[in-house]
């Protein structure tokens, strides 16, 4: 092009082009059995994507487009102003790598583009930062970055001297600003998120997806689209299979309205004033277990309950997050559209909980985890609802030997529950404590020397050190004078 000052805005669209291309071709070639692209669904890949990255690459060319309008001549031919140009120009194409990795870092663990949960891990740097420096080896990275960062920028170095030496009217300027401004305009009005809808396959639609994109229109939808993360029957039948699974013996329902799931339950015998305790252990899911066919040896205390409790076999998650698993634990409600009520700030509190109900009953209940509550917001969420919570920052350091990112070891939560349950059962006080744990999730580190899997290796390990801590919680719990009136419920 005929020299200018925007050839700088050139230079960095080519480049950020380039980059969002191979960012593209890496996720759909780690995805490929996943996404099972056909021919024309790969066109649709690429010719949907190239409009997304146009779309953000517009957006964020508006201050440089102005800056390369408004700097006045002296200022532009400047050495130090030279200076600064190629040090934005090399910042820029580092932090643009340094997205890259991160696309691909979050793809890993969700297997989609940037959304809302990138946006909420934002609000908790230090879980989150910290994660990301045990799990990932961040300072090699980083200088990887740097030497990519360098290789990139030598070809745009003639781009940028060029634009430097450039002597350019304030007219002509002033052109090229006013036609670049349609581009963005443009932008905002044609493109939306049902341009990358080409499939039923989420995969496709992702990959079809700008990461940077995505992320400041999360941020400003502040929501997960719902449609995308939970199937929906529609509300007749999803009725009618509900009511169906309802009918028992001792229960009648109060009304024949199809959507009215109120009940009268008969009492059938003495009612039992049970101890309660309720383990819930991050992503631990069927595809781990001896029982369902895994292979590794990685659950065998839980295998073994299986065969001395009541075990339900159709039991599934409600949800894409921690949050929904807990809200449908203490409320008995499927995810809701939008936030999930734990994170409703200022109507997270005074449901009908779990614990309020068991409270009623003359019992104590407790919300136990393992990492700062502060976290989603349990800690106000359980507060407000009839429990008394226990989590890292109410343990004396004394107390925990081991902690990562995310909190204390399993078997040291474990053993605040027993203080719990010694203390109420002395005083023969029942009890109820819902206990969250959080070894089961990345950076995968537990206390060496309990499993033949040493930590840090993988979610493997991670699996069965929660395994052990739950065989020696129970193991401990047999012998206490309370384990013949407890209930243990675990949910994974």
């Amino acid at each position: 092009m005929k020299s200018s000052r925007f050839q700088l805005v050139v230079m960095t669209a080519a480049v950020a082009l380039l980059l969002f291309f191979l960012t593209r071709l890496t996720l759909l070639v780690i995805s490929w059995q996943e996404a099972a692209p056909r021919l024309s669904d790969l066109v649709e890949i690429f010719a949907a994507g190239i409009l997304f990255d146009g779309g953000f690459i517009v957006y964020v060319l508006i201050l440089p487009v102005l800056y390369c309008w408004l700097v006045p001549q002296k200022i532009w031919e400047s050495r130090w102003h030279g200076y600064w140009i190629r040090g934005l120009a090399f910042c820029g194409i580092y932090a643009a790598c340094f997205i890259m990795v991160a696309e691909f870092l979050f793809w890993d663990e969700f297997r989609v583009r940037f959304n809302f949960i990138a946006i909420d891990y934002l609000i908790y740097r230090r879980e989150v930062t910290d994660n990301i420096f045990q799990s990932y080896p961040v300072i090699p990275l980083l200088a990887l970055l740097l030497g990519v960062a360098l290789l990139l920028y030598q070809p745009c170095r003639p781009w940028i001297a060029r634009a430097l030496l450039c002597r350019e009217q304030f007219s002509r300027r002033s052109l090229v600003v006013v036609t670049f401004m349609l581009l963005p305009f443009a932008s905002f009005l044609t493109l939306n998120q049902s341009l990358r809808q080409i499939s039923d396959n989420t995969y496709l639609c992702e990959l079809a997806s700008n990461g940077p994109y995505q992320f400041v229109a999360a941020f400003r939808n502040n929501e997960l689209d719902f449609d995308q993360f939970y199937a929906r029957l529609p509300t007749s039948d999803a009725d009618r299979l509900l009511r169906a699974e309802m009918v028992v013996s001792n229960v009648g329902f109060l009304s024949q309205n199809p959507f009215d799931i109120r009940r009268d339950i008969e009492q059938t015998g003495p009612e039992k004033r049970l101890n309660v305790i309720l383990l819930m252990v991050e992503s631990l899911s069927s595809d781990f277990l001896g029982y369902f066919g895994n292979d590794r040896q990685l659950t065998p205390n839980l295998d073994q309950l299986i065969g001395e409790g009541l075990f339900f076999a159709n039991f599934y998650a409600t949800g894409t997050r921690t949050t929904r698993g807990l809200e449908a634990v203490t409320l008995s409600i499927p995810p809701t559209p939008g936030r999930s009520i734990i994170k409703r700030l200022g109507r997270e509190s005074d449901q009908w909980s779990l614990g309020n109900v068991l409270n009623a009953q003359g019992y104590v209940s407790y919300f136990a985890y393992g990492g700062r509550g502060y976290f989603e917001n349990m800690n106000s969420f359980f507060s407000g609802n009839g429990y008394q919570v226990l989590d890292q920052t109410t343990i004396p350091a004394s107390e925990i030997g081991f902690s990562n990112a995310w909190g204390m070891a399993d078997e040291d939560l474990y053993a605040q529950v027993l203080k719990i349950a010694d203390r109420d059962s002395q005083q023969q006080q029942p009890f109820f404590v819902h206990v969250m744990t959080t070894s089961n999730h990345r950076p995968y580190t537990y206390p060496e020397g309990r499993i033949d899997i040493a930590s840090g290796t993988g979610r493997d390990g991670a699996v069965k050190y929660s395994d052990y801590a739950i065989g020696e919680f129970l193991h401990q719990a047999r012998q206490r004078p309370w384990f013949a009136e407890t209930v243990f419920c675990d949910c994974r």
